[in-house]
């Protein structure tokens, strides 16, 4: 399914997560929990060669250090045990000529 596109937006997404992840499965997770963010979705199952699970996201901001963002959570089964992650989701979109959001 093919998102429509309606201009340039964009942001930064930022992971909090174990060792149980390579890099190829973070980033993995990192689009879902974007296409998430941008369809507007709540949950997802989420399935790679070695783990499988659900992103969810209850559309709460929240921040993490100094930065902040809609935050999503994964719950995952891995070929090493139980895993968690979190992602914070943060557009800095904010139309043409607009200052930086303090998102």
């Amino acid at each position: 399914m093919m998102m429509e596109h309606m201009g340039i937006r964009w942001g930064y997404v930022f992971l909090r997560s174990s060792n149980y992840l390579n890099h190829e499965e973070s980033n993995e997770l990192m689009v879902q929990a974007v296409e998430m963010y941008l369809k507007g979705e709540s949950e997802r199952k989420v399935k790679h060669d070695s783990f499988e699970g659900r992103l969810l996201t209850e559309g709460r901001y929240e921040v993490m250090g100094g930065l902040g963002g809609q935050r999503f959570d994964a719950e995952l089964e891995t070929v090493y045990g139980r895993d968690q992650a979190t992602f914070l989701v943060n557009e800095q979109t904010g139309g043409a000529g607009a200052p930086i959001s303090v998102n």
